[in-house]
Formats: structure tokens, C-alpha cells, sequence
């Protein structure tokens, strides 16, 4: 399965890419809210824009099918100073607000969890703490259900302990027997 991890295309270059035999798009936009993607991101945000990201995000649904856009968030990072937010309760909220934008559209965003790298700017800090990721698992799974979601193409089997690529924990809390 063709998968691309890119930034967020306009709708003229996903139809190249789609054309090109991609099936699976990653526009990744690392973190929802507007203030830490200027602070967090400046690159993207001076180039294209956080605004422009996200429309070409759900502009991308279109080519690709909604269910075969994957956008990447960086698990945790909204915590990282000195930015961040000071609670997990503060940080869960606002990636809820983006995971229920985009599932609200039939777009199943995936994260990656953020560990601190040395020699990084926010590399000199604690990570996340494991009640994030707790939290994180349980509004992910409770925003896929709420809108019904398929499945994410290219991810394998579902089910817990049945993750088959780094980035596809999300993928142990859904399709288990049980799942409403």
C-alpha cells in the first residue's frame, strides 16, 4: 500500500501523488492548538500556515477518501516548556478539540508519543507523563467511536498488543470484541 508522509499538499499536488499510486496520506500537523504550532512549528507556520495546513488537510479528503488521511500529532508535545500547557488536563483538551475536528470529517488523526531528544530545542525536559498517554488512548477511542470510523487502512490487525508499525498504538484500543 502506497503511503506518503509529507507536508500538507494543496489539492492539486494530492491528485499527482494519488495518481502516482499513493493510497495513504500523512499530512502531519504536530500539534492542534494555534498558539504552540506558531512556537512549536515556526517553519510550518511561516510557510504555509496553520490555517492553510488544515484546510489542505480536509481539502486532501477529497482525493484520497477521508478514512485514508492519517495526519500525524506529536503525543505530549503540548506539554513541553516553555510553551506548553502546565496540566495533562489542559494539554488532552485541546488535542480533543483536533481529533473531534478532523474525525468529525471521517479523518483518524495517529501521534506519535513526543520523547525529548538532546540536542533539540525542547530536548533538555521531562517527557510526557504516562497519565497522558492514558488520557490520550481514551479520547482518541472515545472520538473514533463517537463518529463511527472505519478501521485505518495500512495499520494491520486491531486489537491490544497487535500494533504493527512504532506509530500505530491507537490501533490497540480499537476493534476488540466488546467495541460499541
Amino acid at each position: 500500500m502506497g503511503k506518503i508522509v509529507s507536508q500538507a499538499w494543496e489539492i492539486e499536488d494530492c491528485k499527482r501523488f494519488k495518481e502516482a499510486g499513493i493510497q495513504v496520506y500523512h499530512p502531519n500537523y504536530e500539534v492542534w492548538d494555534k498558539n504552540l504550532f506558531q512556537k512549536i512549528c515556526p517553519g510550518k507556520e511561516a510557510y504555509i500556515g496553520r490555517d492553510n495546513w488544515i484546510r489542505r488537510v480536509v481539502d486532501s479528503a477529497e482525493v484520497f477518501g477521508p478514512s485514508y488521511v492519517i495526519p500525524n500529532f506529536v503525543g505530549g508535545v503540548e506539554l513541553s516548556k516553555p510553551y506548553g500547557f502546565s496540566t495533562v488536563a489542559e494539554a488532552i483538551t485541546s488535542t480533543r478539540e483536533g481529533l473531534d475536528f478532523f474525525m468529525s470529517k471521517g479523518i483518524m488523526p495517529r501521534f506519535t508519543a513526543w520523547c525529548p531528544e538532546p540536542y533539540t530545542t525542547l530536548g533538555t525536559q521531562a517527557g510526557p507523563p504516562l497519565e497522558y498517554f492514558c488520557e490520550l488512548l481514551t479520547v482518541w477511542k472515545a472520538t473514533f467511536e463517537k463518529y463511527n470510523l472505519p478501521i485505518p487502512p495500512g495499520y494491520g490487525e486491531p486489537g491490544p498488543g497487535k500494533a504493527v508499525f512504532s506509530v500505530s498504538a491507537f490501533m490497540d484500543v480499537i476493534g476488540y470484541s466488546g467495541r460499541n
